[in-house]
């Protein structure tokens, strides 16, 4: 899971905008790529920018910084409650009437 919201904060205040982009840097010393951020269109350049800064102060680790677009994936979540339940019924009274 990822945070619902792009890592662009100003004066206190998030950005509302769904992320479109997972920025991580690719340490090249430790062969190790990790997530530093979210970005949503608006906010690329300016996070990118920021994460740049941040890594000519030591801050953050060296390294490429690559954005690339989050992929969305929706699955059916089974949590095994009384809904759950039902619907798995449903689907079976469903196929057995097609029988």
């Amino acid at each position: 899971m990822i945070p619902e919201n792009c890592s662009f904060v100003f004066k206190g205040n998030r950005c509302p905008l769904p992320p479109e982009f997972i920025i991580e840097i690719n340490d090249e010393t430790k062969q190790n790529k990790f997530m530093i951020g979210l970005a949503c269109s608006d906010h690329r350049i300016v996070l990118e920018q920021r994460f740049l800064q941040m890594q000519q102060n030591n801050a953050i680790p060296r390294g490429k910084i690559t954005l690339s677009n989050v992929k969305v994936i929706h699955t059916d979540c089974v949590k095994g409650n009384v809904e759950d339940e039902e619907e798995v019924k449903l689907k079976r009274l469903d196929g057995s009437t097609a029988l």
